[in-house]
């Protein structure tokens, strides 16, 4: 038999939204329609629906009038209230239709919106049922207030500080355990939000580890007697708190973590009204932070495809790609602004030998160690970016001729005292400098200032390398 699915009442006059919202929403409710205030108030009390659609131009009344006979009468008060306004009233109505319904949308409809509404909608009455004889607004203003972060760390911080303030607990922490290696953390605290890693060892934390091993909660309500404390009485002296309550942060016996409290001995002990509230609201979290990892875990992914297509998979500098970019970018402003603006292009001599005499390998490798050197030598205004097998090339913004002359050389002696970790000692690489600036009259665009700088290298190389040169210099 399959679940019980939930009532919707749609009140609209007009036959072919009625028909949209059946084909949207028929699969996951049980819709009733009705196409006037009279029919609408009829299946009101015949078929109690837990949730009401009203487009607000029906019949021989205005939706939010019918809204308001639905709250003034206390058996249909608490029942949630979307309405459906035309698009000509958007953005011009909020105000009247807040002081009676629950919810609006306007024509035209965007389902997932609208499904988005009524789950949620849904979901929130489910949990006013449920603790109706309790402190409603403390239990919803918790679960409002986790829905509305997006990292986990927010999310798991703001339930320790709600949770503690709403229990009187001295301390509220959320506890992770490695399902792999069985290690724990702390991952926040109301004690201190900058808790996100705290290691602890489990083995002193009993009521964790039954609480994982049970996959439900543990609840101690005297430190000091409890058996499972036995072993750590001496611990336990002169502590803040005598009760402990470990709350699963789970969906069924899938766990995430533990919702971890500890009271302040002069409460004694947590009230059911408390324990009902975490057990609520890890429930509410588990779903929040599954939707917070999900979403970190895509801008992790995007950041990582971000640095694939700037930076050389070799070297970890940027990329050919990623410097034409730059280049452009630089050369704009150094035009519209009269900026000086700098290339060098640079070459390893006799890199070729290198390679024959101790493998690609090898060579690799000393490419790598150079492109650190030159990394750490140059301004953090720079651009360094491999342009292709041994060829790297530098952009230096606000750079002048002399400038630039003056950096190519401290590059070419850092790298020529470097020591690589493939050779032989004493045997050293060296490199030769082509420098172009966008002050010299050919350059007319971006890819000239590259062009230049490259048959500058080609001259250092021609005049016996291992030395710079400047364009128009020969």
């Amino acid at each position: 038999m399959g679940k019980k699915k939930q009532k919707i009442l749609v009140v609209c006059s007009d036959s072919e939204f009625r028909d949209f919202i059946a084909g949207e929403l028929s699969e996951e409710f049980s819709l009733h329609m009705a196409v006037d205030e009279n029919e609408g108030l009829s299946l009101v009390e015949t078929e109690k629906p837990d949730l009401i659609l009203i487009d607000r131009e029906i019949p021989r009344c205005e939706g939010e009038d019918f809204c308001q006979t639905l709250k003034k009468k206390r058996s249909t008060a608490s029942i949630p209230v979307i309405m459906i306004a035309s698009p000509e009233e958007d953005g011009k109505i909020v105000l009247p239709i807040y002081a009676c319904a629950d919810d609006y949308l306007a024509k035209p409809v965007f389902v997932p919106e609208l499904q988005a509404k009524i789950r949620s909608h849904l979901h929130s009455k489910k949990l006013f049922r449920r603790f109706k004889k309790m402190d409603l607004i403390d239990i919803i203003e918790v679960y409002e207030t986790v829905t509305t972060f997006h990292t986990s760390h927010e999310i798991l911080l703001t339930i320790t500080r709600k949770i503690a303030k709403e229990t009187g607990a001295v301390k509220c922490s959320v506890v992770k355990v490695d399902d792999n290696t069985g290690e724990a953390c702390v991952v926040a605290s109301n004690e201190d939000d900058k808790v996100e890693n705290l290691k602890i060892d489990i083995d002193k934390y009993p009521e964790i580890k039954k609480a994982f091993e049970l996959k439900h909660q543990v609840y101690i309500k005297d430190l000091k007697k409890d058996p499972l404390t036995a072993d750590f009485r001496e611990g336990i002296k002169g502590l803040p708190f005598s009760s402990v309550a470990i709350v699963p942060i789970a969906l069924k016996d899938k766990m995430i973590g533990t919702l971890f409290l500890r009271v302040a001995a002069k409460k004694g002990k947590l009230s059911e009204r408390d324990l009902a509230m975490c057990s609520v609201t890890a429930k509410a979290a588990y779903r929040v932070l599954e939707n917070a990892k999900l979403v970190e875990s895509l801008r992790f992914a995007n950041i990582k495809l971000e640095k694939l297509a700037t930076t050389d998979g070799l070297t970890g500098i940027y990329n050919h790609r990623y410097f034409y970019q730059r280049l452009e970018e630089e050369f704009n402003i150094s035009t519209r602004y009269n900026l000086s603006l700098a290339c060098i292009m640079l070459d390893i001599d006799f890199f070729k030998r290198i390679n024959d005499t101790y493998g690609h390998r090898k060579g690799d490798q000393i490419l790598k160690e150079m492109a650190a050197i030159i990394s750490r030598t140059i301004r953090k205004t720079d651009v360094e970016a491999r342009y292709g097998g041994e060829e790297f090339v530098i952009l230096l913004p606000h750079t002048n001729e002399k400038g630039a002359m003056f950096q190519a050389e401290r590059i070419r002696s850092a790298v020529g005292k470097g020591r690589y970790s493939v050779l032989p000692n004493g045997e050293t690489v060296t490199i030769s400098l082509g420098v172009a600036t966008c002050k010299q009259d050919a350059v007319r665009k971006a890819e000239d200032l590259v062009k230049f700088a490259d048959k500058a290298l080609y001259e250092a190389k021609g005049r016996g390398r291992n030395q710079s040169v400047m364009w128009g210099d020969f």
